[in-house]
């Protein structure tokens, strides 16, 4: 829903940081011809064609490349690789980059998100990235956009990893479904006009939003329209300043006497309606998408 867009001179230095872990992990498997049994699992030896392929990446350029890989490009890279993936080929490659990165300190997630800078999560702009674990740890989810279990080798990949909530990370919404075959729309491709939201009037106070733009795969997968349904209460109050004669005049008045003391409109805006008027900062509130289309349609701008 919310359009991601990040420096990629920012990927790159992620990648600089990154690649010699894969490289080392990679190294080891190659040496072993495999996995090594363990207690919980059998060894599993990888054949010459196999091998090959593991050898074929295992380089700075093509490491790179594969972390560093915007969204176009990592689709580019399922094409490629996919006609590779043996089972057992599969099940190593999981081992290197999500076993033994991305599941452990060599991957700090909780970096990666501050170093993006992002708030709210961008698939619905509902709720904050930061979640509780078990252990009483706050920390952010993020979420593999194309599905580690299925595409393991974009396991760490900069582009694959987005910041999001609990629910769009949950298993009931989007959770394991394949987003590559389901050509769900990434939010470093999308647009904030990918998605607009207005309202219906069933009552003199049931404002529900609709949204009149939309990427229906998107929508079906974070379920935005149900779930922004019951958010009819932020509409009936943006509804109200603008239809309540003595909330119109007391926000005319105040308007003026804040641009008279130096706020600029984003500012105004901030103060009136606690949403963001630029789409650069829409993701630092949640709801900031639905208060600042319904502001547009309202003329409360």
């Amino acid at each position: 829903m919310l359009s991601l867009k990040i420096e990629q001179t920012q990927a790159d230095k992620y990648a600089e940081k990154m690649w010699e872990n894969v490289q080392s992990q990679l190294n080891r498997i190659i040496r072993n011809c495999g996995l090594k049994a363990t207690k919980k699992r059998s060894q599993i030896l990888l054949n010459t064609n196999e091998l090959d392929f593991l050898k074929s990446i295992n380089l700075e350029k093509k490491l790179k490349e594969i972390l560093t890989a915007n969204t176009e490009k990592l689709r580019a890279t399922i094409d490629d690789f996919e006609p590779q993936m043996s089972e057992n080929l599969k099940k190593v490659i999981y081992n290197v980059f999500i076993n033994n990165i991305y599941s452990t300190n060599k991957f700090d997630g909780l970096k990666f998100v501050n170093d993006i800078g992002l708030q709210t999560c961008p698939y619905c702009n509902r709720a904050y990235i930061q979640s509780v674990s078990r252990r009483g740890v706050v920390r952010p989810q993020i979420d593999h956009f194309f599905p580690k279990d299925k595409y393991p080798y974009l396991g760490v990949s900069f582009y694959n990893l987005i910041p999001s909530c609990s629910i769009c990370n949950g298993t009931t919404v989007k959770g394991n479904n394949d987003s590559y075959k389901d050509k769900l729309v990434s939010p470093y491709e999308m647009k904030n006009d990918n998605f607009k939201f207005s309202f219906d009037i069933k009552s003199i106070d049931n404002f529900p939003p609709k949204l009149v733009t939309k990427i229906d795969i998107n929508d079906k997968y974070f379920k935005l329209e149900d779930f922004y349904k019951h958010h009819g209460d932020i509409v009936y109050e943006l509804y109200s300043k603008l239809y309540n004669e003595d909330t119109k005049e007391h926000f005319d008045v105040l308007r003026k006497s804040l641009s008279g003391v130096g706020f600029d409109e984003a500012e105004i805006h901030k103060f009136i309606t606690c949403g963001y008027k630029k789409n650069e900062d829409l993701h630092k509130r949640p709801l900031s998408k639905l208060i600042k289309d319904i502001s547009e349609e309202l003329n409360l701008l």
